[in-house]
This record gives C-alpha cells, sequence and structure tokens, in this order.
C-alpha cells in the first residue's frame, strides 16, 4: 500500500467536540482534492447521534460561508426533536421528581404550556423574579420532603412562595405575619392575575402528581393522559401531531392489552417505562440522502453505498455498545444458539459501514484523555480492523521486513493524533492543515493588539444655554461608587448583569457574601429601631423577644438556611450586631432637622447647580454607618457629604461606623471644601465623556500602603513602587481573593493592567481619595 493512501484513516482525539472540529478540517480537505466529490456523497454514522448532535450543530451550523459543508441530522428522537414530547415525558414523571424550581420553569417554558396557562415572554420573566424573591427552591407543599425519606417542610416550597405571592395581593407586609405567612409586596394590582396563572399551573402538578402516583388500568391510564395532554398544552397544527401521536401510543397500548385479555392494574413505574421507551424510541429520519452530508446512527439495513463513509466515536466500550439485561430477562442467564447478541449487531453493523465506503473509510474515537493526555484505546472492533490490515497487507517497500514490524508500521500510518486544541500549531502543520483560519493567529503566537476601548471622548450632554445644570447629591455619590459603570449605563445605556442566571434548586444551608449582609442590615434596622424609639419603656419588647420576631419574619420570608442553620446564622451575627447598633445610638441624640443643600458653583466654565438633602443629621454631625467593614466607597461617599455640609455652613463631623473600625472626618471650613468639591465635579463631567479609570478597592490597596503606622503619608521611591504594587495586586487579584479588574465594566475598557494605567489611576487616587484619607481619624 502506498504511504499516501488514504482510503482508510483512523483519528485519535481528545474529546467528541474535537472528532467533529477535525472531521468538519477533513471533509473540506477531500472536497478540495477531488472536485467530483460532493457532499450528498459523504454519511456520518455514529452509535447514538443525541450524543453528537449538539457539537455537529456547533461546528458544521457555525462555519463561515467559505468553509460551510450542507449537511443534515437524521435518526434524532423525537423527544430531542420537539419541546412537546419533553415536557410530556416530563410530566408523567411528576412523582419521581422534586419539583425544583428550574425543572417547572423549564417545563413552563415550553411555548404550548405557557400558552394554556396565559403566559407570554415578558410575564414569563416577572414570574421568574418572584420565585427567586419569594424563596421557591423545591417541593411542591411540605409533605414532597416526605417523599424522600425527609422531614417535613414548608419553607422553600412552590406551596410556600404562592401564599406569600397571594398575601401580598391582600395585605401589605407592614401588617406582619398572617398566620405565619409573610406577604410577597410585589404582587399588586393586575399582577394577582400572574399569580393566579402560577398558582393554577402548581395547582394542575398537585392533582397530576397524585393522580399518577396510582395503580390504576389502562382504561384509567387512557383517560388521566389525555385529560393530561388538554389540560397543559395548546398547539398550533405541528403541535397536534405531536399530541397525535402520544394518544396514539395510548390507544395501541389499551388494544394490545385488551386483545391479551389482560385487565389488571398497571403500576406507575410500568406505565413510565412503557410510554418513554416508545415516545423517546420514535425517529425523525425524514432528511436522510437529502444530498447533503448525512449525520445519522448505526442502524441495520443502512448499507448504501457511498463514496465516503465517516464512523465518530468508535471509542472502547461504547461501540459495540453494552446493555444490561433486564432482571426479569431469563434468557441472559441461559443463552442458546440462535438468540440475540447486541454485540454481534453491532458487529454487523460495523461491517455493513465498512461495505458500503466505496472510496474512503474514515474513523474516529476519543484516543486521549482530555485530563491528563494518557492513551485511550479505539473500539475492539478498529482494533480488530487494523490488525487485520496488518496481517494481510504492507507499506511499499516494507515487504523484506519482518510480519511484525511491517504490520507495526502500517497501522502508525493509519492512526493520525490530533492535538488537544483547534489553535496548537499542530493543527496547522502536516500534510493535511486544519482550515480553521480563526485560530491561526494564536496558533502562531502572534501578540494580538486590541484597540482601545474608545479613540476619543464622546460630546458632553447637550444642556439649556444660560440655564445652571441640575446635579443631585445622590446621583454625584452613584457616580463616584464605580465612574466606569456609570458611564456605562448614563451615557452608553448599557448594562451588565451577572447576577441574571439559574435559580437556585436546594434550599440554603449556608449565605453567600451578600445574603449574609442583607441579614446583618436587617437586623442592624430592627436593633435601632428599638433602641432609639423604647429607651427602656414600659410594655416594649426585651431585646430577646425582638430577636425571636426578627427570626419568625426571616424564616417566614425564607431568606434563612433551613432548621438550625438559619438559627446558628443568626446567632453568629446577632453580638457583633448588637454592639454595632449600641454604638450608633450613642451619637444618635439631639436629632436635628435634614440639611438642605442649593449650591452653584462653577465648573469648567459651565454653571451647576447642586441640590441635596443630608439625612441622620444630629448634634455629633453626620451619622454614617453599615454592618460590615467600612470600604473604601464608603469613605468617598462620606467625604462628599462631609463637604456639602461644609459647603452649606456647618462645621461639624462626619462619622463613619463599621463592624471593624468607627471613622470620623473632622470639621471642615467653606473655604477648604469647596476647591475639594470643584475637583470631584470636574472629574465627574469628564466621566461622563470618557470612562474614568477611578477603582475605588485597588486605590485604597494603594494609599494603604503608603502611610506609615503613624499614619503618615511616605513619598519615597520604594513606598511608591509598594503602592504600585499593591494597585496592581488590587486590580489583577491572587490566589486568595478576585481583583477589581475582573468587573464587567472595568474589564470592557481595561482588560488588563499597564504601566500606563497604573500611573493615571495613581494620580486619581492622589487628586481624589488622598485629601479624604488626610481628614480622616479612627475613634479608639
Amino acid at each position: 500500500i502506498n504511504s499516501q493512501d488514504h482510503s482508510l484513516t483512523i483519528h485519535a482525539c481528545h474529546s467528541a467536540m474535537r472528532e467533529v472540529e477535525v472531521l468538519h478540517d477533513n471533509i473540506l480537505a477531500m472536497l478540495e482534492q477531488d472536485p467530483s466529490l460532493t457532499p450528498r456523497d459523504i454519511v456520518v454514522m455514529v452509535a447514538d447521534i443525541n450524543n453528537y448532535s449538539p457539537y455537529i450543530q456547533a461546528v458544521f451550523g457555525n462555519a463561515p460561508g467559505d468553509r460551510y459543508i450542507p449537511f443534515s441530522i437524521s435518526d434524532r428522537s423525537a423527544d430531542q426533536e420537539n419541546p412537546i414530547l419533553l415536557a410530556f415525558l416530563k410530566l408523567i414523571a411528576l412523582p419521581e421528581s422534586r419539583c425544583q424550581a428550574s425543572e417547572l420553569l423549564e417545563l413552563l417554558e415550553v411555548p404550548a404550556v405557557m400558552a394554556r396557562f396565559g403566559f407570554n415572554a415578558d410575564s414569563f420573566e416577572q414570574i421568574k423574579q418572584w420565585i427567586e424573591e419569594v424563596g421557591i427552591r423545591w417541593g411542591l407543599d411540605d409533605s414532597t420532603a416526605c417523599e424522600f425519606s425527609l422531614p417535613k417542610q414548608q419553607q422553600n416550597t412552590w406551596l410556600f412562595g404562592l401564599q406569600r405571592m397571594l398575601l401580598g395581593y391582600a395585605m401589605p407586609q407592614e401588617l406582619g405575619l398572617y398566620q405565619g405567612t409573610l406577604a410577597y409586596d410585589e404582587v399588586q394590582g393586575m399582577d394577582a392575575v400572574l399569580a393566579g396563572q402560577l398558582g393554577l399551573f402548581i395547582e394542575k402538578l398537585m392533582h397530576y402528581r397524585m393522580q399518577l402516583a396510582q395503580e390504576q388500568g389502562v382504561t384509567e391510564w387512557t383517560l388521566i393522559l389525555n385529560q393530561l395532554l388538554d389540560d397543559f398544552f395548546s398547539v398550533e397544527l405541528e403541535g397536534e401531531r405531536v399530541l397525535h401521536l402520544i394518544r396514539d401510543k395510548l390507544q395501541q397500548l389499551e388494544q394490545q392489552l385488551d386483545d391479551a385479555g389482560f385487565g389488571e392494574k398497571i403500576t406507575p413505574v410500568v406505565m413510565r417505562d412503557y410510554l418513554m421507551g416508545k415516545l423517546s424510541g420514535e425517529r425523525v429520519s425524514q432528511r436522510f440522502l437529502a444530498g447533503q452530508v448525512n449525520f445519522c446512527t448505526l442502524m441495520p439495513m443502512r448499507s448504501i453505498p457511498f463514496k465516503v463513509v465517516c464512523l465518530l466515536g468508535m471509542n472502547d466500550g461504547v461501540y459495540p455498545r453494552s446493555i444490561a439485561p433486564e432482571g426479569f430477562d431469563l434468557m441472559s442467564h441461559d443463552h442458546r444458539a440462535g438468540d440475540r447478541s447486541r454485540r454481534d449487531d453491532d458487529r454487523y453493523l460495523f461491517l455493513e459501514a465498512i461495505q458500503s465506503a466505496q472510496q474512503k473509510l474514515y474513523i474516529s474515537y476519543v484516543g486521549r484523555s482530555i485530563q491528563d493526555n494518557s492513551e485511550k484505546m479505539p473500539s475492539v472492533l478498529v482494533s480488530e480492523l487494523l490488525e487485520y490490515c496488518g496481517q494481510g497487507y504492507c507499506l511499499e517497500g516494507d515487504e523484506a521486513l519482518t510480519a511484525d514490524d511491517s504490520a507495526e508500521r502500517l497501522v502508525k500510518s493509519r492512526i493520525y493524533t490530533h492535538p488537544l486544541t483547534p489553535f496548537s500549531p499542530q493543527a496547522f502543520l502536516g500534510e493535511q492543515p486544519s482550515f480553521a483560519a480563526e485560530w491561526l493567529p494564536a496558533a502562531n503566537r502572534e501578540q494580538i493588539i486590541t484597540s482601545h476601548f474608545y479613540q476619543q471622548p464622546l460630546e458632553p450632554e447637550l444642556v439649556t444655554p444660560h440655564i445652571p445644570q441640575l446635579l443631585e447629591l445622590s446621583e454625584l455619590v452613584r457616580f463616584w461608587r464605580l465612574p466606569v459603570q456609570y458611564f456605562f449605563n448614563r451615557r452608553l445605556k448599557v448594562f451588565f448583569d451577572p447576577s441574571q442566571g439559574a435559580l437556585a434548586d436546594d434550599e440554603p444551608f449556608s449565605l453567600d457574601g451578600l445574603g449574609r449582609y442583607q441579614l446583618r442590615e436587617a437586623l442592624l434596622s430592627e436593633f435601632l429601631n428599638h433602641q432609639v424609639m423604647t429607651q427602656v419603656s414600659q410594655g416594649q419588647l426585651t431585646k430577646d423577644q425582638l430577636f425571636e420576631r426578627f427570626t419568625a419574619y426571616q424564616n417566614a420570608a425564607g431568606g434563612l438556611p433551613l432548621a438550625e442553620f438559619g438559627q446558628l446564622t443568626l446567632l453568629e451575627e446577632r453580638a457583633q450586631i448588637e454592639q454595632l447598633a449600641e454604638k450608633v445610638v450613642q451619637l444618635m441624640d439631639h436629632e436635628q432637622p435634614d440639611v438642605e443643600v442649593n449650591l452653584l458653583v462653577s465648573i469648567a466654565g459651565r454653571q451647576v447647580q447642586l441640590q441635596g438633602w443630608l439625612k441622620q443629621y444630629y448634634q455629633q454631625g453626620l451619622i454614617r454607618y453599615r454592618p460590615g467593614k467600612i470600604r473604601s466607597n464608603d469613605i468617598l461617599s462620606g467625604w462628599i457629604e462631609h463637604l456639602y455640609l461644609a459647603c452649606a455652613g456647618i462645621e461639624k463631623s462626619t462619622h463613619l461606623i463599621g463592624v471593624d473600625q468607627h471613622l470620623v472626618f473632622n470639621p471642615l471650613s467653606r473655604e477648604v471644601a469647596m476647591p475639594q468639591l470643584e475637583a470631584l465635579l470636574e472629574h465627574y463631567f469628564q466621566g461622563l465623556v470618557q470612562p474614568l479609570p477611578y477603582f475605588p478597592r485597588t486605590i485604597l490597596a494603594g494609599l494603604e500602603a503608603g502611610r506609615d503606622k503613624q499614619g503618615n503619608w511616605l513619598t519615597d521611591e520604594a513606598s511608591i513602587e509598594k503602592i504600585f504594587n499593591k494597585m496592581a495586586e488590587g486590580f489583577n487579584g491572587s490566589y486568595m481573593f478576585d481583583g477589581e479588574g475582573i468587573n464587567h465594566y472595568i474589564a470592557r475598557v481595561w482588560p488588563e493592567w499597564s504601566q500606563e494605567l497604573a500611573q493615571e489611576v495613581y494620580e486619581m487616587a492622589e487628586k481624589l481619595l488622598k485629601p479624604a484619607i488626610s481628614q480622616l481619624s479612627e475613634v479608639k
């Protein structure tokens, strides 16, 4: 055999995805080398088309125009092709389901089900948000957990969430608990219709979950399942065909059992297995031989001649297929001549596929581990084929070699091992390089030069001439939380929301950072209201009673971890939050009226009218607190309000109180405060026309590294280098924490830390945050 002969090739890849990518490149090479070859002359067979279908769609379906190969996928099971059939199979499996939030929402999202219960895309997103906020996780009601050998639990079930929604329509949350249920305030007005539709959906599920769990005769099963189809699906012509298929299967079963004289009751498990086997096994093969590259399953009677036959997924242990025998299959224990063998059937199919190949036989398998690159063996059928070739043939020039050496060289010439990734340099070398040009820059290790996010600043926002531009205090504070995010949101109308994801399906046993902070915030508010309003008045709740009431509210809201985990979490937070509340209350004596700020300033030639209200103003000054550690954002927000207070002519302190420290801004005169406020305003207007490199956490980390223990600023070269190193660490992160640079808004403009960016950030820190920190003193 000529060493350049490619009539038989074996390809070892690292994954199913790479198998399909390599196949795409090889088909392109075949079509280029043989102009007479067309896509219809190529067939691709796999052991199970459903496993490879997503990869085929991803690679062949997304190829650019110059590399696009017409293709069709045949033999996919009906439940993979039609969402209605898949939804029906999920419905009949309800008795075994935990009824998780994501699972039932996925069922409701099927268009035919949405139409039956009156939902559209907008209302579906609305109830998805409600489900998350009321704390629904799994279980239709408190008895669902018992079916899984767990204690009864009402919290985090669908009934728990629905009761909260419907109670929220009937009464406001401020009125407290009603029979242990806390109202959910978001269901108002016409939203009650949505809550009712969701309630009907859950009611139907509860009804059929009970019905489908009982033994009954085939006639009863047929009546129930036909009614289920009517209750859950509203379909057009295409969907009606699917429902007709299901009804036909039910009718056939009833007729078969009637002919057999079988009148006993059928268990739910048997009925479900029968329907799932019948409906999942339905094949959709209409597109076979449609003049394109055909992807199909290895099946009997497929020995139609093709110029090129490709076999994918020929892995050891996967093909020939190994199917465990059923427990009632007595033939498996006493095998006799003439009994059907699934492995022998697959051997015959493999032989048929070889006979179908007129010019080329292409075989692919996962030959390397994607984790550690260790070698994996191909199917025993592939090994036997190679062994047969080695025994009967040799390469040109190898006639004088021994049989073993000749066979080894022949086998090596037939097997091609492909790299792990499509952008590996090895993929573009050799006699058959990859056609995927989009990976070529990465393969060449080219330095990809990214252009700047913006080439020039935007035009300033239009303002009315000779009329001062109005700027609210709250808007300025919001800007300085993260200027680049403000720029995206206000000027570009772009919002990145990484929080949108899959619903949680398990009840909480612990709280994440945000959940714990929200719990602290609610608990602190309770303690502050109690201490400020009571001052040991007669008839008021004690702290222990207040804590018990708060615990009951949190449980009713589904916000606490389950069972004793929630109580333990609250007890962990109580001492720290109670101590914080006492600190804050000590400063809240002699409450003063809110301070109205109304200033007219000139910034870069424009008149700006500053307006705002400073609340929580007491004899001690402004009081700001948070149930967590003081952050860079808290310092700058407090500094802005402190400057407003001073510019209003009030020389008072501003207190920042956290669980870790108590900081105070010392009183300022108007003359000192105004230039600092003008600097912040000047950068505010700069940040409206271009992204501003102010990163709160990064800047604070750098500035803290630039002070000694006495609070003096260090200006020597070693200290400046230390500041830059700390800022780089704050931006990039370390093995202990994520850097600020992973923020979606920051990463879009500044994908990596650079010396130029470091200098800009340092200058921003010197101008804006350093003056604020210089005015801070800590109360011990």
